[in-house]
């Protein structure tokens, strides 16, 4: 025998039936009161924070009930600056869903508006009557699309002074699609919202799922909407040392180690450089593990990727201390450049003394800013002076030329022997010394971005091994230049070795 049929919402006066479940029903409206309009239906009882969407879509239910969004009328009631305008995004209506008018919250009587508080189902799927009545038949996508300009998504209320999640998101190299990605399978798991989607969240369904559009890495990508047990909601935990877990690490962890037969480097190691886990291992290699405890991929360090390049903080004005805005950090940049009126903005183009550095004294990693900036400096310093003495690709090509198409050791190796770099032929399947060290300076001066803070003890090691591995297999190169032969003894002193 079916389940008997229960009585679902008033729309606008109308009954309506389910015909296919039992799992709708409203018996909390107050006498006499009209609580719903034609098309949103709202809460099915606001005591509980129980949608109606939800008394059928139960997991759904149980995971939007722990986001921020289940809260944000109490949120915005307890902030002591609610104002009217502030409804349209801490309600639930037509102002961020492909809803044709802007009804639900602002559609009822002042005594229902209770059943449209909060950030519901409906304002991000549209209305539910519809799909109700003939649950079959229909059902409300969201979109994953995200800007500024959008008249629906995220970025019509996580944008302006107080979130501007989304205006710095579009700046960020997250907000791009990137060319590959229309063109190459194998790169659209991480370039493309679609396919970073289909990877985190097979069971997702949106609007563009199917298009041949690509999204960029849109707020959905990282974000669960329907909630998550991470906090804000991301799909992966943030504060886990694996590459496997870790959330930046999902897509900042490719191409880490050489494949002897390509002559391609790097292509996105950041996580497994933090952990230390990177690069081409010369033989022999060792160095100091101790101080590993204190590096950026450590305890010491326990939101690892995000503490830096997701730091969240609100800007004054320096004279008068007035608010100007709150940076979300959604420009993902560790050490971002700052306008006059210390903004950040999405600009590589500026000078350490216009950048942010606060971040770096987290935890009490550094002690202050400009000590991070000084550390910053003296590293890039030292790291510059390896790797070029491994190599300096003079004609930008990304690849090892014999010198003196290229300048450093591994140029070098190539003039008196081209055998080394074959990626065809009997040294194809071989990682050679020379491959191995070019592998490294190359990941250090351009794939991992961050000239070895990431990881500055692992980084060094590996470039002073990599020049101890050039020198042991070719005895034909010349001597290093004086301040790299002196940053190779003190390392081999320091672990005791002998040459």
């Amino acid at each position: 025998m079916n389940p008997p049929i229960r009585v679902l919402h008033l729309l606008a006066g109308a009954v309506f039936a389910l015909t296919a479940t039992a799992c709708v029903k409203d018996n909390t409206a107050p006498s006499g009161v009209n609580t719903k309009d034609a098309a949103f239906v709202g809460y099915s009882d606001p005591t509980t924070r129980q949608t109606t969407c939800g008394n059928c879509h139960i997991d759904r239910q149980t995971e939007w009930a722990s986001t921020k969004h289940a809260n944000a009328w109490a949120d915005l009631q307890a902030s002591g600056g609610a104002q009217s305008y502030c409804y349209q995004c801490h309600t639930t209506n037509g102002f961020s869903n492909l809803a044709q008018d802007s009804a639900g919250y602002f559609g009822v009587p002042a005594a229902a508006q209770k059943y449209y508080q909060d950030v519901q189902c409906e304002a991000c799927h549209g209305p539910g009557a519809t799909h109700i009545a003939a649950p079959d038949e229909t059902q409300p996508l969201a979109t994953i699309q995200a800007d500024t300009g959008l008249p629906q998504g995220c970025g019509t209320c996580h944008t302006g002074t107080h979130s501007p999640f989304v205006d710095q998101w579009v700046q960020s190299g997250h907000g791009t699609v990137e060319p590959a990605a229309n063109g190459n399978a194998s790169c659209i798991g991480c370039h493309s919202g679609q396919g970073a989607l289909a990877r985190f969240d097979n069971k997702a369904t949106y609007l563009e799922e199917t298009s041949g559009t690509w999204q960029p890495i849109t707020c959905a990508v990282c974000h669960d909407p329907h909630g998550s047990s991470n906090p804000a909601q991301l799909r992966y935990p943030i504060a886990t040392a694996d590459l496997g877990t870790n959330l930046c690490m999902q897509c900042h962890y490719r191409n880490s180690t050489p494949t002897p037969s390509s002559s391609r480097g790097a292509h996105s190691p950041q996580g497994p450089m933090l952990l230390g886990e990177a690069g081409w291992v010369p033989p022999n290699f060792a160095y100091d593990e101790t101080q590993q405890a204190s590096t950026h991929g450590s305890s010491a360090n326990p939101n690892l990727c995000a503490t830096c390049h997701v730091e969240a903080y609100d800007v004054t004005d320096a004279a008068t201390g007035k608010f100007i805005v709150h940076s979300t950090g959604h420009l993902f940049r560790a050490i971002p450049c700052t306008d006059s009126t210390g903004v950040p903005v999405y600009n590589d183009n500026c000078s350490d003394s216009q950048r942010r550095f606060t971040a770096c004294t987290t935890s009490g990693c550094h002690a202050t800013a400009a000590q991070a900036m000084a550390d910053r400096q003296v590293l890039t310093g030292r790291l510059q002076g390896l790797a070029r003495t491994i190599w300096v690709d003079v004609n930008g090509n990304g690849k090892v030329d014999a010198f003196p198409t290229d300048s450093g050791l591994v140029a070098l190796v190539k003039a008196n022997d081209t055998t080394q770099f074959e990626i065809t032929g009997p040294n194809a399947n071989v990682e050679t010394v020379g491959k191995g060290a070019w592998f490294n300076a190359d990941m250090i001066q351009r794939a991992d971005g961050s000239w070895g803070v990431h990881n500055p003890i692992y980084a060094e090691a590996l470039l002073l091994g990599s020049i101890d591995a050039l020198y042991a297999q070719y005895p034909y190169l010349p001597a290093a230049p004086v301040a790299v032969q002196q940053q190779m003894r003190a390392r081999e002193q320091a672990l005791g070795m002998k040459r």
